[in-house]
C-alpha cells in the first residue's frame, strides 16, 4: 500500500538546504575574542549579538555573502558614535527601527567597513557608506 501513497518532497528537507553555512563574524578592535591571521578582530560565536558588526557568510557553492550591521536610521552602524550607543526605550526604536539588522553589501563596501573596524578611522566608514548607496 505504501507504493501508491503520494509523498511530496518537503521544501523544508534538511538534505536539500544548507542549514549551517560557514560564517566569519567581525567586531571592533578591542572587543574581539581573537585576531585572525589577517589581523582582523573576530568573534567566536553568534551569542555576542551586541559585538557583531559585520559577517562574511561562505555559501555551499563557494561564493561569499557580505553583510554589515545597520543603525536605527538605516545607515551603516558606527560603534564609536555616542548616538548609536544610547538605549532608548521607545517601542519603535526597539522593534521597528532595530539596530540588530544586517544589510547585504558588495565586497568593496565590506572591506572598507572592516578597515574602519580595525583602525577606528571614520574616513573608512564614510567611504563604505558612499559605496553602499
Amino acid at each position: 500500500m505504501d507504493n501508491y501513497m503520494f509523498k511530496p518532497k518537503s521544501v523544508f528537507d534538511k538534505k536539500d538546504k544548507d542549514t549551517d553555512p560557514a560564517q566569519e563574524l567581525f567586531t571592533l578592535i578591542g572587543m574581539e575574542d581573537f585576531v585572525d591571521e589577517s589581523s582582523l578582530a573576530r568573534i567566536n560565536n553568534e551569542l555576542s549579538q551586541d559585538k557583531i558588526f559585520a559577517k562574511k557568510i561562505i555559501r555551499k557553492n563557494g561564493s561569499n555573502k557580505y553583510m554589515i550591521r545597520l543603525a536605527n536610521n538605516a545607515k551603516l552602524y558606527n560603534p564609536l558614535s555616542i548616538y548609536n550607543k544610547e538605549k532608548i526605550n521607545i517601542f519603535l526604536d526597539n522593534v521597528c527601527r532595530s539596530d540588530k539588522k544586517f544589510k547585504e553589501v558588495n565586497e568593496k563596501t565590506f572591506n572598507w567597513y572592516i578597515k574602519f573596524l580595525n583602525s577606528k578611522n571614520i574616513s573608512w566608514l564614510n567611504n563604505a557608506e558612499r559605496e553602499s548607496e
